[in-house]
């Protein structure tokens, strides 16, 4: 049940991502500019608090377990997604006859203007959190929250500031998940997450694939001749979330899971969510493919 409602959250966040960027893809639209200010407050420290509350547990497995699991199911998708996007934006710029970006070397490294910084941004803070005792890790959380706020905005203030967010659910998953009263649990129970559960069990794929998707889609619909936001903005939200759902399909096929996670040559598909780690996730998606 506890599960349930972290994979309905963490799904609700990627929904929340994937509005923001069909905005500014596809075009404005009064009701979603509206809905996006709305959601800036909470869809990323969500998604950083929700990782957090599996901190650790994963960190009960040793250091090396962990970070090997994060280098695997957080660092690898994120580099290989990170060479496809830049490789598609190197392509189109090159086939419209525009320069190439004169710090291509640092942005294939890390490009703070585009998506995936999450996923870096994630990895950095399971490395930094490691050695840190959970008293330690306790007193960071509102620590860093309180320096993120005297941080203009910026890179530094955003890294900060989800930092703390990812400490604050590690703090919550330590201290409160043990001890939530079985009133809540019915109540939570009874809310039918549908498909953002589903989503939310394997977020990394969708958060990976969406805006790629999307920009191709979206010129697609524009080479057609559609270019009214209310028209593009829906194809700019469903097809990602299609294509995403037929990559979760795939990830039976190591091709395929190879997108999402180190392959291993003794495992085929890994279910892989956002801080879970690989191990836990095996026998429960093989047995869902039986």
């Amino acid at each position: 049940m506890r599960q349930q409602w972290m994979d309905g959250m963490r799904g609700l966040a990627i929904v929340a991502v994937v509005l923001f960027h069909a905005e500014l893809v596809g075009g404005p639209l009064i009701w979603l500019s509206e809905v996006n200010q709305e959601l800036a407050h909470y869809r990323m420290p969500l998604l950083m608090g929700l990782s957090g509350l599996l901190l650790a547990r994963s960190l009960a497995k040793g250091p090396r377990r962990h970070l090997s699991g994060k280098a695997r199911a957080v660092l690898w998708p994120y580099v290989v997604w990170a060479s496809l996007d830049l490789t598609q934006v190197c392509l189109h710029l090159l086939a419209t006859g525009e320069p190439l970006p004169p710090d291509l070397p640092r942005l294939a490294l890390y490009n703070p203007s585009g998506y995936l910084w999450f996923l870096a941004f994630l990895f950095c803070y399971h490395v930094l959190a490691t050695p840190l005792p959970a008293w330690a890790r306790s007193i960071a959380a509102p620590t860093l929250l309180l320096l993120g706020a005297t941080i203009g905005s910026s890179d530094l203030h955003r890294f900060v500031t989800l930092a703390g967010w990812f400490l604050v659910g590690d703090l919550l998953g330590r201290v409160v998940g043990p001890r939530v009263p079985g009133a809540v649990t019915d109540l939570v129970g009874r809310f039918r997450w549908g498909f953002l559960a589903t989503i939310g069990r394997q977020s990394v794929v969708y958060y990976a694939c969406h805006l790629i998707v999307m920009v191709y889609a979206v010129r697609l619909v524009h080479r057609l001749g559609v270019t009214e936001p209310r028209l593009v903005v829906p194809v700019a939200v469903v097809v990602p979330l299609a294509v995403g759902a037929l990559l979760v399909r795939l990830r039976r096929h190591r091709w395929a899971d190879a997108l999402f996670v180190w392959p291993r040559v003794d495992s085929t598909a890994v279910t892989e969510r956002i801080g879970a780690s690989v191990p836990e996730e095996v026998p429960a998606l093989a047995q869902r493919q039986r």
